[in-house]
Formats: C-alpha cells, sequence, structure tokens
C-alpha cells in the first residue's frame, strides 16, 4: 500500500512579539485552517508570525515543523514546534522552506520575510505551471508593493505566481473552494 505524502504549507512573516496584532491572531486561525485541510506546516521557527502558525496548527494536532538557523538565532524554535531544523546558514534555511512545499503564505514582515518571498518566486517561476505552487500574501498593503513590481519589474507571464488577499477569511474561502492551493 502506497503511502499519503505529507502536503506542506510554509509560512512567511515577521518575529514581532505583539500578540495582540491583528496579523498574529490572524495567523493562529491560519494555522488552525491548515491543519484541519491536511497540510504539516513549514515555518522559520522563532516567535512572531511563526510561533503563531505553529500554536495554531498544533492546537489542531497538526504539524508544525521549525526552520531554525545558526546565522539569524538560537537553535531551539518556538515552543509549539513539533519538529526543529536547525541549519547553519539562511541559504540552507530558505531551501528547506521552499522545496516540497505546495502552498505558500506570506504575512506581513520585513527584511527577511521579502528575501523569503523573493528567492521563492524566482524559484517556483521555473516549474512547470500545472504543479506549480502559489504565493498567498495577506493583507491589503501588499497591493501596492505587488502592483508596482507587475509594472515595473515581474513580465505579465508571470503575474499567476502570486495573489494578494484582504484576510484569512477571503485564503480560507479561495483553499476551501478548490480544495487545493492553486
Amino acid at each position: 500500500m502506497k503511502m499519503k505524502e505529507v502536503k506542506y504549507a510554509a509560512l512567511f512573516g515577521g518575529s514581532g512579539k505583539n500578540r495582540e496584532s491583528k496579523e498574529y491572531k490572524e495567523t493562529l486561525l491560519i494555522g488552525s485552517f491548515l491543519a484541519e485541510k491536511g497540510y504539516a506546516v513549514k515555518n522559520g521557527g522563532y516567535g512572531g508570525m511563526m510561533e503563531a502558525v505553529s500554536k495554531g496548527i498544533t492546537d489542531e494536532g497538526g504539524k508544525a515543523v521549525g526552520v531554525t538557523c545558526k546565522q539569524v538565532g538560537p537553535e531551539k524554535g518556538n515552543d509549539f514546534l513539533t519538529e526543529t531544523i536547525v541549519t547553519e546558514t539562511l541559504y540552507q534555511r530558505l531551501e528547506i522552506l521552499i522545496d516540497n512545499t505546495d502552498l505558500f503564505i506570506v504575512q506581513k514582515g520585513g527584511i527577511g520575510t521579502l528575501s523569503e518571498v523573493f528567492l521563492t518566486l524566482d524559484i517556483i517561476r521555473k516549474e512547470s505551471k500545472v504543479n506549480r505552487p502559489k504565493i498567498f500574501l495577506i493583507g491589503d498593503f501588499w497591493n501596492e508593493i505587488i502592483n508596482s513590481l507587475k509594472l515595473n519589474i515581474i513580465p505579465e507571464c508571470e503575474h499567476d505566481l502570486f495573489t494578494v488577499l484582504s484576510d484569512y477569511e477571503e485564503l480560507k474561502r479561495i483553499i476551501s473552494r478548490t480544495g487545493k492551493s492553486s
């Protein structure tokens, strides 16, 4: 009997400690929803959005994989991880986060989040359009950034690589409607 393959989602987002922020609360819900949909979630393993998605998924009995990095911080990740992978470099960390991932979700973050998004875009744009994972950027603030990139940098044939969504509810509707991330 063939074993079922694990579906992986990766969440990129800031490491801020404000557990009362809209993004943190929303990311808890995203983690819970992804667990319900059968995803294991990879993330950077530290605080902020990474902690929120880990807590959300493990509260539902799902798997949260934190990929920590000696260049960034301590080897130990947040308290809600079910597995921790420790890397030496950011490049190794991003490779693990991107490899074999079916769905990418991006919350508000800083330079680290942007570097994760841009490297992911560059890697997945080379994959077959049939099996290419989708990137969902959560929050209307992304519209100005993405529209500028589409207008000035990213060719039209690659505009389908990502979608800006207003909030968690829109993400939930899209994934529930299609049954998958594409």
